[in-house]
């Protein structure tokens, strides 16, 4: 578990709703920017959310997510299981 309190990553998701309901490639990088980057925050991802406001495409927008997920990724496996600090 990476949450900072039990049950966190479950209340987001619920909050969310389910990915499969987007419909366009920004709304699954809005999706997965509200998903990484939760308020409270998770502390997993880079801040990318006003990035994904001022960007000026789609492709930009999913290229953000894509890279703030590779890093993210990145780190959790340097980092010893258990909640991030």
């Amino acid at each position: 578990q990476r949450e900072r309190s039990p049950g966190q990553l479950d209340a987001v998701l619920s909050d969310l709703g389910p990915l499969c309901e987007m419909q366009t490639a920004d709304d699954v990088a809005f999706w997965i920017g509200a998903l990484i980057n939760p308020l409270p925050a998770l502390g997993a991802a880079r801040e990318i959310r006003a990035f994904l406001l001022e960007a000026s495409s789609p492709a930009l927008r999913v290229e953000c997510v894509r890279r703030a997920l590779e890093e993210s990724i990145g780190r959790m496996r340097e980092q010893p299981p258990g909640p991030i600090e």
